[in-house]
């Protein structure tokens, strides 16, 4: 944390010296307000007495103080109130982050139902799903609205809220992923000087600044500075990293209608990256009949364990950069426009030991690829539990986010009918880089290889002591980066809010995206051969060289939005929608005849019903029914080449060729609670239940299995008490329960749900009014050991362990 404190003021190095006796102590994170509140008491003790209305991202001008913000721009581009918005969505205060010592995204959508993991390893960024849909990295994520690069771990150091648009709004983003968005809301600039101490107990080190002041003589400039540092003590084993964050925000009231905002952020994060477990695969009967694999033992496995952990293994590495500016004018009373722009930047080294399967080396005679008699399949664990561990190094992947857009709003009065009419247009592109396959122009070496390296190191047993092997010789490089997926997208869109006479709303509208998709992967380039020839030169070409000709899809396309909303009564809305999403398909696995091409984008189609009602401005109530199709994506068993894997890249009878065949159909009901009950009780609470069911997928025993990793059940609740006559005491207490989780796709094979309890405590010495506050929050109080996630990363199935229990302390200063 030197690094940071040299610029600080006076007075905060000399809190420092205070701080830290309390932060070897364990304290953790800081006191909390709603994101509605003003932005003064933001990060102030004073107990947060107004929850934000559940919405996407907050319009702030000045100083925000209502109990409800009344306009949003995700889901609703003409700043439509909440509480007319015909969507569901939720939103994790800056409070509540505070409370539970939240670092990353795994710590904050614990606290929505809807919210599940879908492979998210200790030390990597996570793949989430929303509504049992997986968020595609490249457009399921945003920062003030606007795209960034989802491969990343977003800090929260900057942000005020985590919001969380459920389902389709293809209004905002004409391709994004068809459960829903996770967008960051930052901080916006206000007079604050705040420091962060924090510790838990494995000795983790954190701490943190938040400097702001407004300019000018009517203050119509505002700055804020974020500045944030951490050494993680992993309850994984030689799992230690650290990051480093820097972040700042500028707003410019140029005019008392032109107003200018502007974001940057950067993080540096070095850890190394914990691998998942497989399934144990069990021997084929003689008559060729496969059986069924099983779930390792937890009992006999520990969290504390990095599977194939070797001293030579380095840490992945992260350095990401998000910005972006938005420029809002009042052209008149009722008519408004704005244009914003964002750049989003990852750059990352992919280093792991991998532990997969077990046809390589380990107990080689009981698993093959083709398993017969007597054999278990190679890419499932041994009966026994013993795995092969691979070298797994992707050095420079690079991802780009850019889009502008342009908004025009206005309120057109023609007699008992008014119209809010929207109106802009969209910019926006995507580019992949990883490493590549040999060209003509960059001909294969011995040392380098055929993409990112992948080398078999030994093998071990997952129910054994990990072993030392020595690093592979001699050491392998991987490829050349060269660009694998560049999409380009100009959009227009249109909306038309009618207010009728009755209270009835209708919301008609839609996004006209002209797309150009660009794929680079080996498997989607024309092969180089003889009779072509490349550049100047007449040689013929190298075996297995290509041409760098991309496979393009490109589509003109309509993606409408509908919607009506009634209000019988001023607190109680009831709303139906209809909408249809483009979004970008999933890589190819890497075992696959096709392994690692980007399939087409596809479309999600969505109807939902629901209601919210909001008695007394003090508590709001939402619920919501929905049915969503999308593509069904998975590793399929072909006999011959087929559309997806062509005569020039299908093997043989019996291959798996990753492919888009069938439906993927979810129907599910949600439930929230968030606000306050009492005076003394503030609750954050959402159910969500949930069938997802694979149909004519083309493999007999998928059809109507509930699909991988979406549990029928999930829960979360999360409590805020006052210790009545305490002077600034709170309890914090939070439970969860998962369901079931299929591990294979004939739901033959599948983990166990759990309850998970949470408990903490929030204490302001000398009331809430007072300059300090200190937290303690403790996750999986009973160290319940579970398994919390089955995803299918890539087409493979694997199998997480989840958390012990964790307690954190923290201490936050205003000065």
């Amino acid at each position: 944390m030197s690094r940071f404190t040299a610029s600080l003021p006076v007075r905060v190095l000399s809190l420092l010296c205070v701080i830290a006796p309390l932060s070897a102590s364990a304290q953790t994170s800081a006191p909390a307000t709603s994101a509605a509140q003003p932005a003064a008491s933001q990060n102030s003790a004073t107990p947060a007495t107004k929850i934000p209305r559940v919405t996407t991202t907050v319009v702030v001008q000045g100083k925000v103080e209502e109990y409800l913000p009344d306009a949003v721009t995700v889901g609703s581009l003409d700043g439509a109130p909440v509480a007319e918005l015909p969507l569901s969505a939720g939103v994790i205060t800056r409070d509540l982050l505070d409370d539970q010592g939240a670092r990353l995204l795994t710590d904050v959508v614990k606290n929505d139902a809807s919210v599940g993991e879908d492979y998210a390893p200790v030390g990597y960024y996570g793949d989430y799903q929303i509504r049992g849909y997986t968020l595609d990295q490249n457009t399921g994520f945003l920062v003030n609205g606007l795209t960034v690069v989802g491969q990343q771990n977003v800090p929260l150091e900057n942000k005020q809220s985590v919001e969380i648009l459920k389902g389709i709004s293809s209004l905002e983003s004409g391709m994004a992923s068809g459960g829903g968005l996770i967008n960051y809301e930052t901080k916006r600039p206000q007079t604050v000087e705040a420091l962060d101490a924090a510790t838990d107990q494995r000795g983790s080190s954190y701490g943190a600044v938040d400097l702001g002041h407004l300019f000018g003589s009517r203050k119509q400039v505002g700055a804020r500075v974020n500045l944030a540092g951490e050494r993680m003590m992993s309850y994984v084993v030689n799992d230690n990293g650290w990051r480093a964050v820097g972040a700042g925000a500028v707003d410019w009231k140029i005019t008392p209608k032109a107003i200018l905002k502007g974001d940057f952020e950067y993080q540096h994060a070095d850890q190394r990256s914990v691998c998942g477990y497989q399934l144990l695969g069990q021997e084929t009967a003689a008559d060729g009949t496969p059986a069924e694999p099983l779930v390792p033992d937890i009992t006999r496995l520990y969290p504390s364990t990095m599977l194939g952990e070797q001293s030579w293994q380095k840490p992945n590495v992260f350095d990401t950069t998000n910005s972006n500016a938005r420029f809002d004018y009042d052209l008149s009373a009722h008519w408004k426009a704005f244009a914003a722009a964002s750049y989003s930047h990852s750059l990352r080294d992919d280093n792991v030991v991998y532990a997969y399967g077990c046809g390589y080396g380990a107990n080689e005679t009981e698993c093959a690829q083709n398993p017969g008699p007597g054999q278990s399949p190679e890419y499932l664990y041994a009966p026994d539990g013993s795995y092969d561990a691979f070298d797994w190094r992707e050095p420079g992947v690079l991802l780009i986010n850019a889009q502008a857009e342009a908004i025009l709003t206005g309120h057109v009065k023609m007699g008992a009918v008014t119209h809010d009419l929207t109106g802009g247009g969209e910019l926006f592109r995507m580019s992949v880089q990883e490493p590549g396959f040999y060209t003509y122009a960059n001909p294969s070496t011995a040392l380098v290889t055929d993409g990112p390296v992948y080398d078999y190191v030994g093998s071990e047993n997952i129910y054994q002591p990990v072993q030392a092997f020595p690093m592979e010789s001699p050491v392998q490089s991987a490829g050349p980066r060269r660009l694998y997926e560049d999409n380009h997208q100009a959009s227009a869109v249109v909306q038309d809010r009618i207010h009728l006479p009755g209270h009835i709303q209708l919301f008609a509208g839609g996004r006209a995206d002209s797309m150009r998709d660009q794929n680079y992967s080996k498997t989607a380039t024309n092969p180089c051969t003889a009779s072509i020839t490349p550049g100047a030169t007449n040689d013929p070409c190298p075996v297995g060289s290509f041409l760098a000709l991309p496979a393009s899809n490109n589509k003109l396309i309509w993606l409408p939005q509908y919607a009506v909303t009634f209000n019988p009564i001023p607190s109680l809305t009831l709303y139906g929608n209809y909408g249809v999403l483009l979004s970008l398909a999933p890589e190819a696995s890497w075992f696959t005849d096709n392994g690692n091409q980007f399939l087409s984008p596809y479309f999600t189609r969505q109807t939902e019903v629901g209601a919210k009602f909001e008695p007394g401005q003090k508590i709001l109530l939402t619920t919501a029914f929905y049915h969503m199709r999308a593509p069904f994506f998975y590793p399929k068993v072909i006999q011959a080449p087929d559309s997806f894997c062509k005569a020039d890249v299908f093997n043989a009878p019996g291959d798996l060729c990753f492919e888009s065949s069938g439906h993927d159909t979810h129907d599910g009901i949600e439930v929230n609670a968030q606000g306050k009950l009492t005076s003394w009780l503030r609750v954050n609470a959402s159910a969500a239940a949930t069938r997802a069911i694979s149909t004519e997928t083309g493999t007999t025993a998928f059809d109507n299995k509930q699909v991988l990793n979406v549990p029928h059940l999930r829960t979360a609740l999360f409590a805020d008490i006052l210790v009545l006559k305490s002077h600034g005491l709170h309890l914090l207490p939070g439970w969860g329960y998962t369901g079931r989780k299929e591990a294979t796709r004939d739901d033959a094979v599948n983990v166990s749900g759990y309850n998970l309890f949470n408990l903490g405590a929030r204490y302001t010495p000398g009331g809430e009014q007072g300059h300090v506050t200190f937290r303690i929050f403790a996750d999986n109080i009973t160290d319940k050991r579970y398994w919390k996630d089955t995803g299918a990363n890539y087409g493979d199935t694997f199998i997480h362990l989840g958390a012990p229990t964790t307690v954190r302390l923290s201490a936050h200063y205003t000065f």
